[in-house]
């Protein structure tokens, strides 16, 4: 359901976060489930508040924005050849995000629900470090379903 679109990204070089960003954002809006301000939201809310996590196994980021700029529930997926720069959840920390989960979603519980799920995945170094070597979209999907975020 939040990957039917197939917005997953394998193996990508961006030169920095906002280049990353704009590229998931863009994906997105393609495949018409957010709406054109979608991209502004979340790079204006990145700024205000960062979403890269320091997970046990490597550094992610799970921007999201308000629901108003989304028009169908989706997840945009990235795994990137370097990482880029995020700053850190809380205390803005520097964090070299590989893996970026971009979160398109219209209900606001729904989100909540799904950063739950997302902070579950990211405790699991296995399926992390499987998240940085797959490159299909299979695999990808499998592990979602094996992390419970399908």
């Amino acid at each position: 359901m939040y990957f039917d679109k197939d917005v997953i990204l394998f193996d990508q070089s961006m030169a920095d976060q906002t280049t990353a960003l704009t590229t998931l954002a863009d994906a997105l809006q393609k495949v018409g489930v957010v709406k054109p301000s979608f991209k502004e939201g979340i790079l204006n809310r990145e700024k205000q508040f960062p979403t890269g996590l320091i997970a046990p196994s490597m550094g992610v980021a799970i921007p999201h924005t308000d629901a108003v700029h989304v028009i169908k529930p989706q997840i945009g997926f990235l795994q990137l050849k370097e990482p880029v720069h995020f700053n850190q959840m809380g205390d803005n920390a520097d964090v070299s995000a590989k893996l970026i989960f971009m979160l398109a979603l219209n209900d606001p519980d729904l989100q909540l629900a799904m950063l739950q799920r997302l902070m579950g995945l990211f405790q699991n170094d296995d399926l992390m470090k499987k998240l940085t070597t797959i490159s299909t979209t299979a695999d990808f999907k499998d592990i979602m379903k094996q992390a419970e975020i399908d």
